[in-house]
Parts: structure tokens; sequence; C-alpha cells
């Protein structure tokens, strides 16, 4: 088929939006664009409630088609083949389609949005479909066909395409503005990662580590994920912060039992500074209640009181397989059970205490500097930048 293919994008959720609908049509047509950069896509724009896509012939569908699956905010995509504005043509390429298809069933479903074109909607479907019934031998079977091949006839020209795929659902990526992730590297942050990101923010990810006290891969997993994740927001920033130095310093002030949660205040008070760096208006974890010790309603209260920044988990009703499931269909579980050494885990006891009162730990915290301890956290941190096509941009030091 040489005719010039079409990729018919539908959304949701973005048309209940009102008045600010056209911000959120703006902004998904903006990540079309970044999302298909350099794939061979021509021209992208929205027309009539949907978002369109031109295809050059040399464009790579097969990439093309995974990257818009992608797209936060997308309900359904379509490739589309588009004719001239005559019934003649409209017959000819539906003849092509089904000569390369093998089905028994199939459904027309023919829709005369361009009024000026003589043929009603249902004369449409009742002609194409003896048309495709003859030449096939297939039967109509409108409820559950094998080949639904739709039909639209617009102003400037007829759609016909058979095939749909799922989008990704949700709101355009940087719609809600900035979050920052605390990113174990673990199979929990980067699901929660995404969720947020499928709500429209944009997130910058901080993984913290005890390198050199322990070997580096840590470090090597967040990239990884960090990596991974810039295919769903396109622009990624991953802070690497130092924590070694903060946990040798609490050896010395803090009891075994409690510094699990310990860690967690300061991971808190870090990522929160880093937030304001970078005009976040929230932190998000990938906190599930009573999945650990660290993370009972107590313990999780406990550590939330050291900052004055809203925090959202989006995983905290999930249990670990359906967790699981979601880090599967991300592609970041296989990452994420690597073996590495989580700074959490270092200079804690086996069985942490899992009530750990506010209370109990400003006397601890009191015995510390923590506004330097904070602040050189921070300034040691080491930002590693991501661009969805081009290779990660590193830097020594946050900025």
């Amino acid at each position: 088929m040489d005719e010039p293919r079409e990729v018919i994008i539908r959304f949701h959720e973005i048309a209940l939006k009102g008045k600010n609908r056209p911000v959120f049509i703006r902004a998904l047509v903006d990540n079309v664009r970044r999302a298909t950069a350099g794939l061979g896509v021509q021209r992208v724009w929205d027309e009539r409630m949907v978002v369109r896509c031109t295809l050059t012939p040399e464009a790579d569908w097969p990439l093309v088609q995974k990257r818009l699956s992608q797209v936060f905010g997308s309900v359904k995509f379509t490739l589309a083949h588009r004719v001239p504005h005559d019934y003649d043509s409209i017959a000819n390429m539906v003849t092509e389609i089904t000569r390369e298809q093998s089905f028994n069933t199939f459904r027309i479903t023919a829709h005369r949005a361009d009024k000026r074109f003589p043929i009603p909607s249902k004369e449409m479907n009742i002609r194409l479909g003896d048309l495709v019934r003859e030449t096939t031998g297939a039967s109509v079977n409108l409820s559950h066909p094998e080949l639904d091949i739709h039909v639209e006839v617009l102003t400037n020209g007829a759609f016909i395409y058979t095939d749909g795929f799922a989008g990704a659902g949700g709101l355009p990526v940087g719609t809600a503005g900035r979050v920052v992730t605390l990113m174990s590297g673990g199979i929990d942050s980067p699901v929660a990662a995404l969720r947020v990101m499928r709500r429209g923010c944009q997130t910058t990810l901080v993984h913290f580590h005890s390198f050199p006290l322990v070997e580096g891969r840590s470090r090597d997993k967040a990239k990884e994920l960090a990596e991974l994740l810039t295919e769903y927001q396109y622009d990624t920033r991953l802070l690497l912060v130092p924590f070694a130095e903060i946990q040798k310093q609490m050896l010395l002030t803090v009891p075994p039992p409690y510094r699990v949660v310990m860690y967690r205040r300061f991971m808190m008070r870090i990522a929160q500074e880093i937030a304001k760096r970078e005009g976040a208006l929230a932190l998000v974890t990938g906190d599930s209640i009573g999945q650990v010790g660290s993370q009972t309603l107590r313990n999780m209260a406990t550590i939330e009181e050291a900052i004055d920044m809203p925090v959202l988990r989006p995983l905290v009703g999930m249990d670990k397989q359906e967790i699981t499931n979601q880090a599967i269909a991300l592609n970041s579980y296989e990452i994420s059970i690597l073996p590495d050494e989580d700074c959490c885990t270092l200079f804690v006891p086996k069985s942490p205490s899992t009530r750990v009162r506010v209370e109990e730990v400003l006397p601890m915290e009191a015995a510390m500097n923590v506004d330097a301890m904070v602040a050189q956290a921070v300034e040691e941190a080491e930002l590693v930048e991501y661009h969805i096509g081009v290779p990660a941009m590193a830097e020594q030091a946050a900025r």
C-alpha cells in the first residue's frame, strides 16, 4: 500500500477537562512529538478531539507503536490509511486491507462526519459489507468480529483502519507539576514513579547509596532504571546521593533498632532540599503499609514528621504481588532484582523497631548537626541527566 499512513490517537480523561482541555491536548501533542522524534513521524497535530500523526514511507512503525504505547494521556491509537474523498477509493482500500488479513467474521463500522459525502453511514456499511463478503467469503458478526474495519469520512479525506492498540491512559506528563521520587533500586519505587507520571507528574529521581562502604551496584541499577523511566517522561534528572558519612555518624548516637527510621528521616530531609531546588511540590515513595518494618503506620508517621512537604505514596494499598506484576509490565523487575547492597541494610539489626515514636528520635538527632549533614549530602550529590534518544550526561555535583 502506498497511500499515506496516519496514526489516530484517542483520549478520554483529557476530554473531561472543560476550559483547561486545550492545555492538556497541547501537552499530549508535544509529548507525542518527543516520543516519536527521529522515527519517521512527519507531523503531529490535534483535530476534532483526536491527535493525528502523519508517517513518512520510511517510518519505523514497530518502534513508533512502542513509543506511542508509552505516552500517557492516550487511551487508544490506530494506524490508518488516508484515501481521497470518494467511495471508489474507500472501497479499493477496504478490499486491499481485507486481502492482507486472515479472518472468518468481520464488521464494517463506517461514520460519515462530512455530511456532504453522498453516501450515508448506514448505506456505506451495507455496501462495504457486501463487498467484503463477496471478495473474502467471510460472514458478518456485529458482536464479536475477528476483524473490525473502521471507515471515517472527514472533510479532508477518508481514513480506513483495523488494528487498535492500547494507550497508556492517564494524563500527559508535565501537566501536574514536578515531584521528587526516592528510588531505592528495588521493585517498588520505579513502579511508584511510573504511577505518578501517569497522573501527569514529571519526576526527579533521588537514589541514596553507601559507596564506598559497599559496592556501587545500587548506583548502576538506579541509572538503568532512570534510563527506562525516561521512555515515559522524555527527560529525567537522577541524583545519586552519598549516604555513607551520615550512616557512620549515626553509629555513635543511634541504637541499632532505630537506625532504619533515622536513615529515612535524613533521606526525607535531603530529598526535600533537592525538591526545593528542582521546583518540585511533593516527594514520592514506594511505601506499602506493613510491607517492611519501616513502613508501619507508626514508623511512616515518624519518618514524615521530619519534613513539611507532602509525601505521595501511590502504592500504599497494594500488596507485593500487585506491585511485582506492575514492575514486570514496566520491564523494571529484572533490573530491580539484580543483587546489590541497599544502604538501609547497613549497620542495622535483623529486627528493627516497628513502633518508633518522634519523641524517641528527637534526642538522638539533637546530638548531631542535622542541617550541616543534610547540606553536605545535597552538595555532594552526583547529577545524571537523561533525554529520550540521547546518551546520558553526568555532572560531578548537583546544580
